[in-house]
């Protein structure tokens, strides 16, 4: 009978300090996997290949308004404004991540983005043809500099 109340208390004790340090491995367990998934979080947010150069903030920025000014066409609200073709044309000067991005090729591409919008502005009765005719420019310079952006960039397209 002794040896069976010595192999009892054994396990009992070693339960317990199990236990102990169970909690202990699932407390700190679960503190590594929230600071893994805020890792995972930033880095999802942050995935910017060009990073932050100021022609790849500019692009950022000039979708967001180009979605915008589809809203505005979409619901017979408004057009594309002078601030924008100002805007689009600061891609000109922005600074690149590669420098050598900035050819005569590149050049001519924001100029005929800048046409098309100044075209869209002028023209009131096809205001949904002549934003597809600048969702296109932009497609078009993307393929010869940068094609990540050309899936997201197409969903600009008012069908």
């Amino acid at each position: 009978m002794k040896k069976n109340n010595r192999y009892i208390s054994i396990p009992s004790r070693l339960s317990g300090a199990i236990g102990i340090f169970g909690i202990f491995f699932f407390i700190v367990g679960c503190s590594t996997n929230d600071s893994e998934q805020t890792a995972t979080n930033s880095s999802v947010v942050e995935n910017h290949p060009n990073k932050d150069s100021e022609l790849a903030l500019l692009m950022r920025k000039m979708y967001a308004e180009t979605d915008s000014i589809k809203q505005l066409i979409i619901t017979n609200e408004g057009i594309i404004s002078k601030e924008y073709i100002a805007s689009l044309e600061k891609i000109h000067t922005a600074i690149p991540t590669d420098a050598n991005v900035k050819t005569p090729e590149f050049k001519a591409y924001t100029e005929l983005m800048v046409n098309e919008a100044n075209a869209l502005f002028s023209n009131e009765q096809n205001k949904k043809e002549g934003f597809n005719n600048l969702v296109d420019k932009c497609v078009q310079c993307h393929q010869s500099f940068c094609p990540g952006p050309i899936k997201k960039i197409n969903k600009l397209r008012i069908n």
